[in-house]
């Protein structure tokens, strides 16, 4: 009886060490995600075309929260400041009049800099950014990943970034001929969709301030193609893993 008991014991002992050892790890699971998507990463989906070709609807992406500072989780408040937003970046942003959302934007205007568009030229600090039209069929498909691309597709060079822009090829929809002149405020950013003619940016709702920004894109880790149905076909391979420029 003794001997029975005593088993029963170890039994009962043994199953409350594998209870405990079991809610170690899903805490130290729990602090392991919370510390990667806090100070490290944070995967976002891409639900509008207004970054168009660099960015598809459907395109997964990773953001590195490391580059610009540190916060202190679900908040704004940065403890740690680690750098500054460049032009020619990809930023993921608290939308500044609605802070429930996020937004994602190439930085063109930081502190101090004046933006303008004449016409669909665009100056920064009243100098022209580079862009070389790109008629070549072959280079629009791979770019866009549309046979039946319809726009305008450009390279363009800002900052230390090459990357493709999209305008419209109608001279009604011509978003971009914004011909103003903004000058960036201290601490605020001047961002545009590479979508030029299709995106809601700062051209219409004003700067982003430095402690909305969330984190630079760095990288699409998965692409799905938006058409009804399921499958590997579904997947854009081409895509998963590019980095983001």
């Amino acid at each position: 009886m003794t001997d029975s008991s005593e088993e029963v014991k170890a039994s009962s002992l043994e199953q409350t060490e594998s209870r405990r050892d079991l809610m170690k790890a899903l805490a130290l699971c729990l602090l392991a995600v919370v510390v990667v998507r806090s100070f490290l990463f944070e995967p976002f989906k891409i639900p509008s075309s207004s970054m168009v070709p660099t960015l598809l609807i459907g395109d997964h992406i990773f953001v590195s929260k490391f580059n610009y500072g540190l916060s202190v989780p679900f908040t704004k408040v940065e403890f740690l400041r680690l750098g500054e937003p460049k032009r020619g970046e990809v930023i993921v942003f608290l939308f500044p009049r609605d802070e429930s959302l996020h937004y994602i934007k190439r930085v063109v205007g930081v502190p101090g800099d004046r933006i303008q568009f004449r016409g669909r030229d665009l100056f920064v600090n009243d100098q022209p950014i580079e862009k070389e039209p790109i008629a070549d069929d072959k280079e629009i498909e791979l770019v866009t990943g549309n046979k039946q691309f319809t726009g305008l597709l450009f390279k363009e060079k800002l900052g230390n970034a090459v990357h493709y822009v999209k305008y419209s090829n109608s001279p009604s929809y011509d978003f971009a001929a914004v011909n103003r002149t903004e000058v960036v405020p201290p601490d605020k950013f001047f961002v545009m969709g590479d979508n030029r003619d299709d995106s809601y940016d700062s051209r219409s709702w004003g700067f982003v301030p430095r402690e909305n920004i969330k984190g630079r894109a760095q990288m699409i880790w998965l692409s799905l193609d938006q058409e009804p149905g399921w499958g590997l076909d579904k997947v854009r391979w081409v895509r998963c893993g590019t980095l983001i420029h």
